[in-house]
This record gives structure tokens, C-alpha cells and sequence, in this order.
């Protein structure tokens, strides 16, 4: 039996891992209470504070290293092989190592983000009621975002002529992501968090083309920030990854704190952030919906909200190619796999979620 364990042991964390995968989406309670509010809180609370001490973003040092690490590997194990008398032995030894590795990151994903597809959604979390709204009310709720952006670009003393920009560095600006969720998690206690810094990524411009804006690394509870697109739009992203690391997976979900929490910011480029990125979501669904009414709620876009809005348009065309294509597939299918039917498109159904916000607020 002992010999039986020494050699399959490397099995039981891919094992839990599969078996979370299959058997959590059926039991939710278990999952949010004694995963996502327990497990999960255990390990990244812990991790996420080690990794938040330090400055520069260890996933991005993980992916320069890891192609000259495996050549690396493979050198030594050619090596190894060479002056190994028993051949066979020394291979298998390899090829037991690369499963304990493999098999305890399946375990370790789970763990720290992928069970949290399976947990409560937001709008049970949060006690909205998910009801069908008119395009009427889905006017007045972009009415009201254009105006909260437009108060916050004033706020910030920016002229309709200007782009936005940032006043102080990046390492700054990120620090302040936490603002706007302290009072959120004063209501929602599951949201708590020990980390403390997004890290901007140095490669973002060439992070930019594949069109990814920012990424939680669960393996280090850190979360990454692409400092090149344009700056409005950062803080919106680096409060999106933030809800990850608290323990949030679906993308729409995440998008709604992160809205959430911008606009309850004391900072008034957090708020524009939100406001900003909000309108565009819930105007494309308006526009879709009832041109008119989209035409309607469009007057309350200043000229400067519509700069901003430009430069993103640019930012994308700018890096648009086949490898944000690929790169968007390979998203897509990672999302769907988890179960989630609409993959990608999930990021949009954020717009649910604020008229849901809006409208309890009215009652």
C-alpha cells in the first residue's frame, strides 16, 4: 500500500481538481460557503498579500523566464540522460515530475479561481431582483451614467479639447483601486481582500496585441494591469482584476464591481473610469435596442467624454491583427470551458447588472 501511495500521489491533487470541476456547479451553497467564502479566502488572502509586497509583477517575470527555463530543462535532462545508466528509470523520474507539476497546478487553479464559476451569482450575493427593463429605462439609466462621467471630468479640470491623462505616475493611480471598495465590502463582507497592488505590466505595449487589458494570475493572486491602453480605461480594468482576486470569476460580475467600486471612489478619475466604461456598455445595448432613444441619451456626451471614447477606438485599430484574433478565441474557449454558454460575450451582460443597480435604488 505505501508503494502503491509513493507512486500515485502525484494523482490526488489532479483527482480533487477533476472532481471540483464535475461536482461543484451542482452544489452551490457548498461551493460558496465552503470554497469561495473558505478554501479560497485561506490560500490568496495569505498569497495575495506575500505577492502584493513586491513591486514588479511576477507573472509577467514568470512568462519572460519560461521559455528559456524549458530549454533549460529539456539541456538537463538531455544531459541527465546521457550519463543516466538506467535510462528508462531517469525518464520516468522526468515524466513523473512534469504530472506533480501539472497535477498540483490543476488543484491550485481551482482552488484559487476556478471553483468561483460555480459559486452564487452576483445578483442572489447582492439581493437585486433580475427583471426585464424597457429601453426607456435603459435610456434613463445612460442618461445618468453621462452625466456622472461628465461631473467627473469636470471634477478632474480637464477641457473638452484635452484627452485624459493621468496626473500622477501609474504606480500611484493603481495604488487607489482599493478605494472604492473599502465601502462595498463594508456591505458585502465576502468581497475582502489582502491584496493591495495591481501591478502595471512593461510589456504592455507589446501585451497590447493580443488585446488584453489586464489578467488575474491566480497562482500568484496578482493582478496585472496593461498600462498602454489608453489612461481613462485603466482603472475600470485594474478594479476588474481586484474583483477576481476577492474571489469573483464571471467576467460580467466582475465588470459590474469594478463599475461599482470606480464610482464609489473618492478619486474622480476612478469615478470617471467607471461612469465612462458603464455608458459605453449600456449605450451599445440602447443603440441595439431603440436608435432614437440611444440618440436621445447621446446629447449628455460631452465633447471630451467623446475624445476618450475615440481613443480607445484608435488603441484597438492600432494593434488589431491576427494574434488579438487568436488570442480572442483562445479567451473565449477558456471561458466557455468553464462553463460559462456565451464565453466572451459574457463580459457584456454587465448591462443586467447596472439596470438592476439603478432601479433598486428607485424603489
Amino acid at each position: 500500500m505505501k508503494k502503491f501511495l509513493k507512486r500515485f500521489w502525484i494523482f490526488l491533487p489532479l483527482i480533487l481538481a477533476a472532481a471540483m470541476y464535475f461536482l461543484l456547479p451542482h452544489f452551490p451553497w457548498f461551493t460558496e460557503y465552503v470554497i469561495s467564502r473558505g478554501l479560497f479566502k485561506i490560500v490568496t488572502i495569505p498569497l495575495g498579500f506575500i505577492t502584493s509586497l513586491i513591486p514588479i509583477s511576477l507573472t509577467e517575470l514568470l512568462v519572460v523566464l519560461a521559455i528559456p527555463l524549458a530549454v533549460f530543462l529539456v539541456i538537463l535532462l538531455i544531459v541527465k540522460l546521457k550519463k543516466s545508466a538506467n535510462k528508462k528509470k531517469t525518464a520516468l523520474r522526468a515524466a513523473r515530475g512534469v504530472i506533480a507539476v501539472i497535477s498540483c497546478a490543476a488543484f491550485m487553479y481551482m482552488v484559487c479561481h476556478g471553483a468561483n464559476y460555480y459559486r452564487y451569482p452576483m445578483e442572489k450575493l447582492m439581493g437585486y431582483k433580475m427583471e426585464e427593463h424597457s429601453p426607456e429605462e435603459l435610456r434613463d439609466v445612460c442618461v445618468i451614467l453621462a452625466k456622472g462621467a461628465a461631473d467627473a471630468r469636470a471634477e478632474l479640470g480637464i477641457s473638452d479639447s484635452e484627452p485624459f491623462s493621468f496626473k500622477e505616475s501609474i504606480f500611484t493611480e493603481l495604488s487607489r483601486t482599493n478605494s472604492g471598495y473599502k465601502e462595498l465590502v463594508k456591505e458585502y463582507p465576502f468581497l475582502f481582500s489582502s491584496v493591495l497592488r495591481q501591478k502595471p505590466v512593461m510589456l504592455s505595449e507589446a501585451w497590447s496585441y493580443t488585446g488584453i487589458v489586464g489578467m488575474y494570475f491566480p497562482f500568484f493572486a496578482e493582478n496585472n494591469v496593461n498600462t498602454a491602453q489608453p489612461d481613462y480605461e485603466i482603472p475600470y480594468t485594474a478594479a476588474h482584476e481586484n474583483a477576481h482576486s476577492r474571489g469573483i470569476a464571471l467576467e460580467n460580475e466582475c465588470n459590474f464591481l469594478a463599475f461599482l467600486s470606480c464610482i464609489n471612489s473618492e478619486y474622480p478619475e476612478f469615478r470617471y473610469s467607471g461612469y465612462m466604461e458603464a455608458l459605453k456598455l449600456c449605450s451599445n445595448e440602447l443603440l441595439s435596442a431603440d436608435s432614437d432613444l440611444w440618440r436621445e441619451s447621446r446629447q449628455y456626451v460631452t465633447e471630451g467624454m467623446m475624445h476618450d471614447f475615440y481613443a480607445v477606438n484608435q488603441y484597438i485599430d492600432d494593434h488589431a491583427g491576427e494574434v488579438m484574433e487568436v488570442s480572442h478565441e483562445v479567451n473565449d474557449t477558456f471561458i466557455t470551458v468553464q462553463g460559462v454558454e456565451d464565453g466572451a460575450v459574457s463580459y457584456n451582460r454587465v448591462t443586467k447588472l447596472i439596470l438592476a443597480y439603478y432601479c433598486e435604488d428607485q424603489e
